[in-house]
């Protein structure tokens, strides 16, 4: 049996993915808000408790700043999953029956309030065995996003373009692995570099958004892991950011650790959420936050995008030059021409959602799907195999890492325009209001038009 949880980290750690939770619920949450001053209260309750209930069939993680009672209740008395789709689409139901709420923020609450709901109601058909008629229909309804499409030809450009890049002779996989070699991180200089790394992802963030003046992170290296980082959410403003120094860090993770994982990455987001939405706004649906839903796409393309909103590549260079690489005991001669090459295969990353369409949905034999991952994500076939296993684990979710960096980095740039601090603004707002995805492509074009 795959071990769902540690295969995940193992595959996605160095840009990793959603917040762990360890939290008593009455630190975030006390009552629930007046249904007769928030109609959606008792509904959003409803919500909450269905959820902690599909997780008595789900294996997934999930983020839960609620009451300790309320999980407990879930265990203690589970409902069968077609029960829990039939008080969803009654939950369903009661939503739409209530009328229209006068404000924008309110609408969009109900809005993404309903998406989630679509959500689960899918996640628990797809754990049943009944899966959407195609690729795009299962991320529509679990994600509110349809990623785009690519053929071989475009992964076969990229390739081409690495095999020109990458110096050396030999197959371009050796070549690859001798050059990224070049740039790996001494174990023994790890702690010392990824905190100067969240210190100055902190530094940088804390310019631009405000954050309660308790909040904190702390670093605890380990080592015997099957992943590579990720952030464990502690409740109260505080992140706990693991680092495995077991597995080889190079340079570009980095500052993609510090900045994912913490500032203004996943640490961020989850104290906002739970600062804005759950403690000063009382929306308690934001206290449960299930791998399906609109926020994976937004949470995962937002820690992403952090990174290129933190540090221009010019600053990144110049700061890994100055302060990363004399730090470790490195030479940055070749930086530049590493960057290039990581550009690019930022772009074969999407090779992932081409092999996850056609083996879940296109007949794809398993063979046939691993060399695909080997020919256009050049990766080995033991990370090749490990990955297809995800993917038959974890399904269309592997679209969020690429295709979400995309979708908030075009929104974002969209409507803030190429001022930084403008986008800073944009950027907090993405990760503190209920935001559709839909919505964010319609505001896309929108721009786009003008």
């Amino acid at each position: 049996m795959i071990d769902i949880i540690n295969l995940r980290r193992a595959l996605f750690a160095p840009a990793l993915l959603l917040w762990s939770i360890v939290l008593p619920g009455s630190q975030v949450w006390s009552q629930v808000g007046d249904a007769a001053l928030d109609p959606m209260a008792p509904l959003a309750e409803a919500y909450v408790r269905l959820g902690l209930q599909l997780q008595n069939h789900d294996p997934l993680e999930y983020l839960y700043l609620g009451p300790d009672a309320w999980r407990s209740a879930a265990r203690e008395n589970p409902l069968a999953m077609p029960r829990i789709q039939e008080e969803l689409a009654a939950l369903q139901g009661k939503i739409e029956a209530l009328p229209m709420p006068a404000t924008g923020m309110d609408q969009d609450r109900r809005s993404v309030l309903q998406g989630r709901i679509t959500a689960m109601i899918t996640r628990l058909d797809i754990l049943q065995g009944r899966f959407p008629a195609s690729f795009d229909e299962e991320t529509r309804l679990l994600f509110g996003v349809e990623a785009p499409h690519y053929d071989e030809d475009h992964f076969r450009a990229l390739v081409a373009e690495l095999d020109e890049l990458i110096p050396g002779e030999g197959a371009l996989p050796a070549r690859v692995e001798r050059f990224r070699d070049q740039f790996i991180i001494p174990a023994d200089k790890v702690e010392a570099v990824i905190t100067e790394s969240v210190a100055e992802c902190r530094r940088r963030t804390r310019g631009h958004i405000d954050l309660p003046d308790n909040e904190a992170t702390s670093l605890n290296i380990t080592t015997g892991k099957h992943w590579v980082g990720f952030a464990e959410f502690q409740g109260d403003s505080h992140t706990t950011v693991h680092i495995n120094r077991d597995v080889p860090i190079h340079v570009e993770r980095v500052i993609q650790l510090g900045c994912h994982e913490a500032y203004p990455g996943h640490h961020v987001h989850a104290t906002l959420v739970e600062a804005e939405l759950v403690r000063k706004r009382g929306w308690i649906e934001y206290a449960y936050i299930p791998l399906h839903g609109s926020q994976a796409v937004i949470a995962e393309g937002a820690a992403n995008y952090g990174v290129d909103l933190a540090f221009t590549p010019a600053e990144r260079i110049a700061y890994e030059r100055s302060v990363i690489l004399p730090m470790a005991g490195l030479d940055g001669e070749q930086l530049e021409l590493y960057y290039r090459y990581f550009a690019l295969l930022d772009q074969l990353n999407f090779a992932r959602n081409e092999v996850a369409r056609y083996y879940l949905y296109g007949g794809m034999p398993r063979e046939q799907a691993i060399a695909w991952l080997m020919e256009f994500g050049l990766e080995s076939r033991g990370t090749a195999s490990q990955r297809l296993d995800f993917i038959a684990a974890m399904r269309s979710y592997v679209i969020n890492y690429n295709y979400g960096k995309t979708l908030v980095r075009d929104y974002v740039e969209s409507q803030a325009g190429p001022d930084r601090e403008a986008r800073w603004q944009v950027f907090q707002q993405v990760l503190s209001t209920p935001i559709q995805p839909q919505q964010m492509r319609q505001n896309i074009a929108q721009s786009v038009a003008e």
